[in-house]
């Protein structure tokens, strides 16, 4: 086989493969036993006909169109191993000749990536501090988690939670009805705003109140906004809620915590672990953001396109929740499918940027991730203090994408961490060693002054 390779822009190339006989020849001869099972050639049964026949009934183009996706892959392997490129991905195969067969292949190469000098970019990690607010404010949600709702026998006060059948009219049409509808009476809030909740208060279960509101000018229903709205409320029950001490009882309750202390300890274990992943992230997006404006990054097309489909498949998925379509969107919106992309682009092409950039200085740093710690990382986020997460870690872990989201951020971290350790360089050490070694001379004099005074005194 005879291969020529040409490198194109934007890290394409093409390998032209020319394709002699002999090396055809046992790809045609599959082609012409599975032709000769499934075509009636006169004077042979099915699947009888020998191989010249059915070359000479079918013509060669048929067979070498019958395996052409095995000569294509065998032609490829052979192909790149010869031209010494590394292709990433085949994007496209013809045939541009057929006496004799000559293939032409369109390949992505790897993308090259100049990073500059990134050893330079100053880093330095903050001591992360847990304030005791925090810790009470984790509390006070645990406390929320394990509150028991308890029936009342009373009129409904601010705080309660009602279970509710309403009917709102205007003019004398229905314009919201509900029935056993969840409601917390509270003096601000989503639903009819504070109004709704004071009308109620007073209100034992089993009875009804009738009532009017004013629905906000912003109200997001453009006819009930700035609307006087009539409303028949029925309370079919009352509830209040009652927290749970703040103790060892809770702390038991909440599972694998032996007293109160112990649970505020993990608390604040995570609450420090927590702060410092968040400021490793942070500085990680920081640096590839200042390494992309100086890093050259030459890249095939393919990379761009697959996250343009990654952003357009958020959309969709983010739509579809919302009750939408992406066509409908794009109605709505004037858009054309090839608007939207030249829209998402620029985000893509910068996230493409800052990816292979990160991927290059794993590198360059010989940096690595492993399962345990992806499975750790997922467990940090997944992680309740003490509750079943098994469900939703295993879901978490079963996605591929998920995964490999966990190993970037992972990859961030830890090149973050190196760049802080290149960030404190020898003279930095240095002084630091000085100035340790000039307080223990200080403090080796200071010991010495106080001995002398006290053989002085003993000697007095």
């Amino acid at each position: 086989m005879e291969v020529e390779a040409k490198e194109l822009e934007n890290r394409l190339a093409v390998l032209t493969a020319t394709v002699e006989d002999e090396w055809l020849g046992p790809f045609l001869r599959t082609a012409s036993r599975r032709l000769a099972g499934r075509v009636e050639i006169p004077g042979f049964r099915k699947g009888k006909a020998p191989h010249r026949v059915v070359v000479q009934r079918m013509g060669r183009e048929a067979l070498v169109r019958e395996v052409i996706d095995d000569v294509g892959r065998a032609a490829y392997e052979q192909a790149v191993e010869e031209s010494g490129l590394e292709p990433i991905r085949l994007e496209d195969l013809e045939i541009a000749d057929w006496d004799p067969l000559t293939l032409r292949m369109t390949v992505s190469l790897k993308p090259v990536v100049e990073l500059g000098d990134y050893r330079n970019e100053h880093v330095k990690l903050e001591e992360v501090n847990v304030e005791e607010e925090e810790v009470e404010a984790v509390l006070r949600d645990i406390q929320e988690r394990f509150a028991e709702m308890v029936s009342v026998d009373r009129p409904a006060a601010l705080g309660d939670f009602a279970l509710l059948d309403v009917e709102g009219t205007l003019r004398d049409r229905v314009v919201l009805k509900l029935e056993e509808e969840e409601y917390e009476l509270r003096t601000e809030g989503e639903f009819l705003g504070s109004e709704f909740g004071k009308e109620l208060a007073g209100t034992s279960a089993g009875e009804d109140r009738t009532f009017s509101v004013t629905f906000p000018d912003d109200y997001e229903d453009e006819d009930l906004s700035g609307q006087e709205v009539a409303f028949r409320v029925h309370v079919r029950s009352l509830q209040e809620k009652h927290l749970p001490k703040v103790d060892d009882e809770l702390a038991k309750m909440v599972g694998g915590f032996g007293s109160l202390e112990e649970l505020r300890l993990k608390i604040r274990e995570d609450l420090q672990r927590q702060r410092e992943v968040e400021q490793k992230d942070e500085l990680a997006e920081s640096v590839l953001d200042s390494l992309s404006e100086e890093a050259n990054v030459d890249l095939p097309p393919l990379f761009v396109d697959s996250e343009l489909e990654t952003m357009v498949g958020a959309l969709v998925r983010d739509l579809q929740e919302k009750g939408f379509t992406l066509e409908g969107y794009l109605n709505t919106t004037g858009r054309t499918m090839e608007a939207l992309l030249d829209e998402f682009r620029p985000t893509a092409e910068k996230s493409v940027k800052k990816s292979v950039i990160l991927s290059k200085l794993v590198e360059e740093e010989d940096l690595d991730v492993d399962d345990a710690e992806i499975e750790g990382d997922v467990d940090r986020i997944t992680r309740a203090y003490g509750q079943d997460t098994q469900a939703l870690r295993d879901a978490l872990l079963g996605s591929e994408q998920v995964r490999e989201d966990v190993r970037n951020r992972l990859y961030g971290r830890k090149m973050v961490e190196r760049l802080a350790e290149l960030s404190t360089g020898p003279d930095e050490k240095g002084m630091d060693e000085a100035s340790v070694e000039a307080d223990d001379n200080e403090r080796s004099g200071e010991v010495e002054e106080k001995q002398a005074s006290s053989e002085e005194v003993a000697t007095d």
